[in-house]
């Protein structure tokens, strides 16, 4: 019974998570606040499965959202967040657009920006995700608990696990679309860019904006992501 629960909660990540678009846009600012627009569409077969599996599981109307735009604004904005926009794109889709106070506790543990040595540490770590998921409403928090994805829970699962118990459930085709998505972080800083890398996983592109101005562009294999439980960080100076 708990084989046949985990390849469950696995297959919910996957169908969220593949064959989906998810990316976030951050815009780093000197001492003001920094802009964040993020965003995930599924496809449309993915949030279908979802859909079914969310009725089997609770009872989830069709075509209703599992989340609720006035609770997360509401979170949001008790935490000193400045919310912009929020779009609901089917079931599963959400299309966020806010600002967030350059020193808010929230980023302290994500960006590192030193004005004066030009340079940009992000990390991404189950830990510093925890703090960000404390702040949703609790049906939203409940929902992402069901992914049990090891960048939310901080458990040990390997990439070739996920993929395992995938390819079981669903099929190669699912596996493969797993294996092969991607999730897109874009920064802007107020500086050129000289160098950038990432570690332990993913690649950094760097465009230079204007003579004051750059944009790194980073891509993150979606199960690599998923099961992290270190960090991966990247360095823009």
């Amino acid at each position: 019974m708990e084989i046949v629960y985990r390849i469950l909660v696995c297959c919910v990540v996957v169908c969220i998570t593949a064959a989906c678009s998810s990316s976030a846009h951050i815009v780093i600012r000197d001492n003001t606040n920094y802009d964040l627009t993020a965003e995930f569409i599924p496809s449309s077969l993915l949030e279908k499965n979802i859909t079914h599996l969310l009725k089997q599981k609770s009872e989830h109307a069709d075509g209703q959202s599992v989340f609720n735009v006035q609770e997360l604004k509401e979170a949001f904005t008790k935490e000193g967040i400045s919310v912009q926009d929020i779009t609901l794109k089917g079931v599963l889709g959400l299309r966020l657009v806010c600002a967030v106070p350059y020193n808010h506790g929230l980023l302290k543990d994500i960006i590192g920006y030193d004005k004066k040595g030009r340079k940009t540490v992000l990390r991404i770590s189950p830990e510093n995700i925890a703090s960000f998921l404390k702040i949703l409403p609790q049906e939203s928090r409940d929902f992402i608990d069901m992914l049990m994805a090891p960048l939310f829970t901080g458990d040990a699962i390997p990439p070739a696990e996920y993929e395992e118990l995938i390819g079981a459930a669903y099929g190669k085709k699912i596996a493969t679309e797993l294996h092969s998505a991607e999730f897109t972080l874009i920064v802007d800083v107020p500086y050129k860019i000289q160098t950038a890398r990432i570690s332990p996983v993913g690649t950094v592109t760097v465009q230079t904006k204007t003579e004051k101005t750059s944009r790194a562009s980073i891509r993150i294999p979606l199960i690599e992501l998923l099961c992290t439980v270190g960090t991966i960080e990247t360095q823009l100076q």
